[in-house]
């Protein structure tokens, strides 16, 4: 699995897969890391967490 390490400048370096699809997403030197490829993979996971909430 891969991993994103936190520098001494407080910046993101190395690639993290996406929650959704698990596709690996380079971080680029971010101050706050990347965990969705988009904002589709984003909705799609709150609306299925929701789902879940809803029918337990």
């Amino acid at each position: 699995m891969a991993q994103a390490r936190r520098g001494d400048d407080g910046r993101y370096h190395g690639e993290l897969p996406c929650r959704w699809c698990e596709a690996l997403l380079d971080q680029k030197g971010r101050r706050r890391p990347r965990r969705y490829c988009g904002p589709w993979h984003r909705t799609k996971t709150y609306v299925s967490n929701v789902f879940v909430l809803i029918m337990s």
